[in-house]
């Protein structure tokens, strides 16, 4: 009977232990859409610079839009030589004075839900 109840107690508790790590998994797996969307606002937000850029419209070196699904990004550019570095940073706003021979630095956050994504380029 002890050795029953020991087994039992065994199998019990690796049951519950995988069912646990199953949990885990599937909120995980539930998880990658937002992060998907995330990841297309943040990409939204970098486009949609790159045309202010391109397009010499007047724009500010930092601003944040929300898109139709409720996703949402926060854009910010920078510029500096033409040899600086995005991940270390630039140390110049963004300004009149960035002309061609700058390099601009623009770094996306996308938002969607609890999930963020971003996106840093060099342009």
């Amino acid at each position: 009977m002890f050795l029953a109840v020991l087994i039992m107690s065994v199998i019990l508790a690796i049951g519950l232990g995988i069912s646990g790590i199953l949990i885990q998994q599937i909120k995980i797996s539930e998880n990658i859409g937002d992060s998907v969307v995330a990841f297309y606002a943040a990409d939204a937000g970098i486009e949609q610079q790159i045309y202010d850029l391109y397009k010499e419209e007047t724009h500010s070196s930092s601003y944040n839009a929300v898109l139709v699904n409720n996703a949402s990004y926060e854009v910010s550019a920078m510029c500096g030589p033409e040899n600086s570095n995005c991940l270390t940073g630039i140390p110049t706003a963004l300004e009149e004075e960035c002309d061609s021979s700058n390099n601009y630095c623009i770094r996306s956050v996308g938002t969607f839900q609890a999930t963020k994504r971003a996106i840093e380029v060099n342009y």
